[in-house]
């Protein structure tokens, strides 16, 4: 039986998504699933590194896309699964808010995302990327946590 037709992973390329990826890969290849692999970048991230921003004149949108797209190949290339469907989308909104709208508009079956610890102020007072996407989302969530 084919519980599920097509897993979204939501990937911030931390090691705990990392993880998430390598589970969620093998879930998709024991269900005969499709794959997505999605990455949310919220505003314009000005704490990234030197290595992460675009030059002086570069579209920043253009190279964030562009740099997203090509760490979203490698970790299909890692998972052994090339033919994944990859999307990277820039938002305004929350990322918990665009993954949840993302499954919905892609008729998303299940979501695997990655969960650390509450490292902020604000994860303790709005709650996780992975705890919205829980809350909010129109399918099934499998969970991945960080263990020591």
């Amino acid at each position: 039986m084919k519980f599920y037709n097509r897993i979204m992973l939501a990937t911030d390329f931390s090691s705990v998504s990392e993880l998430a990826a390598k589970k969620g890969a093998v879930f998709a290849r024991e269900c005969e699933a499709e794959l997505i692999l999605l990455h949310v970048v919220e505003n314009f991230p000005e704490h990234l590194t030197h290595y992460k921003i675009a030059h002086e004149e570069m579209d920043p949108e253009h190279f964030i896309v562009h740099r997203a797209g090509k760490d979203l190949d490698a970790l299909a290339e890692k998972l052994g699964m090339s033919e994944a469907t990859k999307e990277v989308r820039l938002t305004t909104r929350s990322a918990k808010a665009e993954i949840c709208k993302f499954a919905s508009e892609h008729n998303v079956d299940l979501i695997v995302i990655g969960a650390r610890g509450r490292n902020s102020l604000i994860d303790i007072l709005s709650g996780s990327t992975a705890v919205g996407v829980v809350r909010a989302a129109p399918c099934d969530v499998f969970v991945i946590h960080e263990r020591d």
